[in-house]
């Protein structure tokens, strides 16, 4: 069975294709989300990033999505701007891959005349607001949702690990590695899953499995859905 390490919601079309694939799935979410009760403001000469589907929904859920209509907006995914779309947001500059990407194309604005607004998360990618305000990106951080780890695996999966019926595992964010290798050392799974192909969407989040000298480390060649299920059907 491939694990699935990414919220149910999230991991539908995966799991579809995997399965029409023939490969059997096991499913646990890492981590869950909370959304924050607050007003965002609004201001038409900023331009906003939506980094998460989660950013979207947080806005959505306190009704404020609907002052963005006609914001200029940056999206990580293209499953956030089906979301944004959705919620009436017409001007969607541009999607990217990933952070990388997005911080190229910020480098391109006027430093003095711009400014970022980042809706994000309690955990965010700290290097990626190094860099920006290394090259002195006027980015401003907002949080709209709280992301929690777990604190155990599940009974389930710890008996599928001990029967050996985990046969690889699918990791999108470094949280969801580091949790994964927390607990995995604290319940003696991680000998075990060190054996186990890992395929994994970028690699920022395949790095920590490297360290821990994981024997088969796979990451998509494009930081998206697609390529990573080639790299599990190549593998």
């Amino acid at each position: 069975m491939i694990l699935i390490t990414r919220p149910k919601g999230q991991s539908k079309k995966l799991k579809l294709k995997l399965t029409t694939r023939g490969f059997k799935i096991f499913q646990e979410s890492f981590y869950s989300f909370k959304y924050y009760k607050k007003k965002v403001s609004y201001k038409k000469t900023n331009y906003y990033i939506f980094p998460s589907i989660h950013a979207v929904n947080s806005l959505k859920k306190n009704k404020q999505i609907t002052k963005f209509k006609d914001a200029k907006i940056f999206v990580i995914g293209e499953q956030v701007n089906k979301a944004l779309v959705a919620s009436g947001c017409k001007n969607i500059i541009s999607i990217f891959h990933d952070g990388k990407t997005l911080l190229k194309t910020l480098q391109s604005y006027p430093k003095k005349d711009d400014k970022f607004i980042y809706f994000c998360s309690n955990i965010v990618n700290e290097d990626f607001f190094i860099k920006a305000n290394k090259q002195k990106i006027n980015i401003k951080k907002i949080r709209v949702y709280k992301t929690i780890a777990i604190k155990s695996f599940t009974k389930k999966l710890n008996d599928s690990f001990a029967l050996n019926n985990i046969t690889g595992i699918t990791f999108y964010s470094k949280l969801a590695v580091d949790t994964f290798l927390a607990l995995a050392s604290k319940d003696k799974i991680l000998k075990k899953a060190k054996k186990l192909p890992v395929y994994c969407i970028s690699y920022r989040v395949a790095k920590p499995l490297i360290h821990k000298q994981f024997k088969s480390v796979y990451v998509a060649k494009q930081p998206n859905e697609s390529d990573l299920i080639r790299s599990i059907n190549r593998n």
